[in-house]
């Protein structure tokens, strides 16, 4: 015998319980082969490992159904029907209520017992939306009532709808502390806030027609609760987290920036995480979630903003197409205040108020999934506005030591401030300020040395003496006056020509010509001294002009152009003498 042989003839002793399907008798187990002993423990295993599976699977499912079970402590008095008539969706609910806790008696339910009561039996009751805030023109729908202004602090109705103007928002308050901003140019309808008695499990259905919301859902452990947006082409369901939705008639956009939100359609669904977005268009299924953009850099900006519209550079982020800039009184960002896009990396708000305000910048991308929000506190003092200058115009040149300076007023009537400022480093010439009252014109008390300056106006408020921004400065140049030619007859045939001295003058431009228009010239020179000597004239009648020329190189205008005129010569007096001879000839008969 082998040892195969060997191997199948050895006994091994099975307890008789264990084979239920052999019906061979035995007193109190049977002998099998080794072979016959491996194919009938390999069974046994298999019963096993199925027995286990469903008991495990039985295990999941209860606790799986007991996580969304509300457990209810008896009070005195109390017995399913009670039960059911205060806290459940009806009073047939009794019934199932004492099967499914196994109450063998209705009417002996001892106090302090828990019950199990599944949260979908549990009774609706409404729950309080109300306006928070109330930011421009914002409209309350109802069918029956038609449309009416909203007013902060009132609640908004399940069933009703509410619709946000240009550069308008509002902010949404549920009851259980989840906020809701509702951004410009939106409508959106409350479908349903209901919470279920005896727990903190809550029912929010909104229905965004177009526009956008940003949200601030409270968490709940209630499996039960929910917090759904739907939009006509994706619905986006949360039950705790952050996170911004917008939609238009055929396409929507979810931004997550804290938890996660399931975007489902009857296409798909797209559970998209914290710093992801997801985009769907009508009739496809949500897209892949994508990684938000990152947020703008807003180091550049300068603590204080003086100009409206506000309009400042921001570094570009790589990828956007646009940029949007948001701003509000503080960091809750329950009322927006401004609320632009631009396509360049701007910063920008049309028209805000003076005060103190926290911008928010984010970056959107080609898709339109809007990025991660740059937030930095801002200055905005831009009022009393500053008026548009008049006169000296740009780049203007005046000869008058003390020029005029004239710009718009407002309607209001306004208080000035002027300022004259050179534009050289010399510090021997000094700044020119002055308060002007009321009026839109002044002249420089001081008379201003030759060279470039600018000017600026700064507008300030009647009642508070609070004065505004500068306006944008306009250079001018005070330069100096054409000199004076008083021409002097030295000897016949030559003329010095002799001009007051100008101050600040490094030469004189001379021009001499028979013609007015200076065309041709008979002499173009420059000269330092103030005057010239002219020699070898004849006769006739000259034109003559000066210009100075300053330290800096720069030439005056010309001086009034003056003329004078070279008479003939005197005829000698020895041929007058000769004339006296003239008689004498004729009578000689020569």
């Amino acid at each position: 015998m082998d040892s195969a042989d060997k191997l199948r003839c050895l006994s091994v002793y099975f307890p008789r319980n264990w084979l239920q399907r052999d019906s061979t008798p035995a007193p109190t187990g049977i002998h099998l082969t080794c072979e016959r002993a491996y194919k009938v423990a390999w069974h046994l295993f298999e019963l096993r490992v199925r027995g286990l599976v469903a008991c495990v699977a039985l295990l999941y499912s209860c606790l799986a159904h007991s996580a969304n079970d509300f457990l209810y402590t008896v009070q005195p008095g109390d017995h399913p029907w009670n039960i059911a008539q205060r806290f459940l969706k009806g009073a047939s609910y009794g019934q199932q209520l004492s099967r499914l806790n196994r109450i063998a008696n209705d009417h002996r339910l001892q106090p302090g017992t828990q019950l199990r009561i599944p949260s979908e039996w549990l009774k609706l009751q409404s729950s309080r939306v109300r306006f928070l805030t109330v930011h421009g023109d914002t409209v309350v729908i109802a069918d029956a009532a038609g449309s009416r202004a909203a007013v902060e602090g009132e609640t908004l109705p399940a069933g009703s709808s509410l619709r946000t103007g240009a550069r308008s928002s509002t902010t949404l308050e549920f009851e259980d502390g989840s906020r809701v901003l509702v951004r410009q140019d939106t409508e959106l309808r409350l479908m349903q806030s209901e919470q279920r008695v005896l727990s903190e499990s809550r029912l929010f259905n909104l229905e965004l027609l177009y526009g956008a919301l940003e949200n601030i859902v409270k968490p709940n452990r209630d499996p039960s609760a929910r917090f759904e947006i739907r939009s006509p082409s994706a619905v986006a369901a949360v039950r705790g987290t952050q996170f911004r939705v917008s939609a238009t008639s055929q396409q929507t956009w979810a931004e997550v920036l804290d938890g996660s939100v399931l975007v489902s359609n009857s296409a798909g669904q797209s559970t998209t995480g914290a710093g992801s977005g997801t985009f769907t268009e009508a009739g496809r299924a949500p897209g892949s979630p994508t990684l938000l953009l990152a947020a703008p850099d807003l180091s550049t900006l300068p603590e204080r903003l003086e100009r409206l519209p506000i309009d400042w550079p921001l570094p570009v982020v790589a990828g956007a197409v646009r940029y949007r800039t948001q701003a509000a009184p503080d960091q809750r960002f329950e009322v927006v205040s401004s609320d632009e896009v631009s396509e360049p990396a701007r910063l920008r708000a049309l028209n805000i108020a003076d005060g103190d305000y926290v911008f928010r910048v984010r970056a959107i991308d080609a898709n339109g999934l809007e990025g991660i929000s740059a937030e930095r506190m801002l200055s905005v003092q831009a009022r009393p506005e500053p008026p548009l200058l008049i006169e000296p115009g740009p780049d203007a040149v005046t000869v008058s030591a003390r020029p005029t300076f004239r710009w718009t007023q407002a309607a209001n009537g306004r208080n000035y401030r002027l300022q004259v400022i050179p534009a050289s480093e010399d510090p021997a010439v000094q700044v020119n300020e002055q308060m002007i009252v009321g009026t839109g014109s002044a002249t420089a008390p001081v008379d201003l040395p030759a060279g470039l300056y600018r000017w600026r106006v700064a507008a300030v408020d009647f009642a508070t003496g609070r004065q505004g921004p500068w306006g944008d400065s306009q250079s001018f140049r005070r330069a100096l006056p054409g000199p004076g030619v008083e021409p002097v007859q030295t000897a016949p045939g030559s003329l010095t020509l002799r001009w007051s001295a100008q101050p600040q003058t490094k030469t004189y431009k001379l021009q001499v010509s028979r013609e007015s228009t200076f065309n041709p010239l008979l002499l173009d020179t420059e000269t330092s001294a103030a005057q010239y000597g002219l020699e070898r004239l004849v006769a006739g009648k000259y034109h003559i002009r000066v210009l100075s020329i300053g330290q800096d190189g720069y030439a005056g205008p010309w001086g009034e152009p003056q003329t004078f005129t070279v008479p003939q010569e005197a005829a000698p007096e020895h041929w007058k003498k000769l004339l006296l001879l003239l008689p004498l000839l004729w009578l000689l008969g020569l």
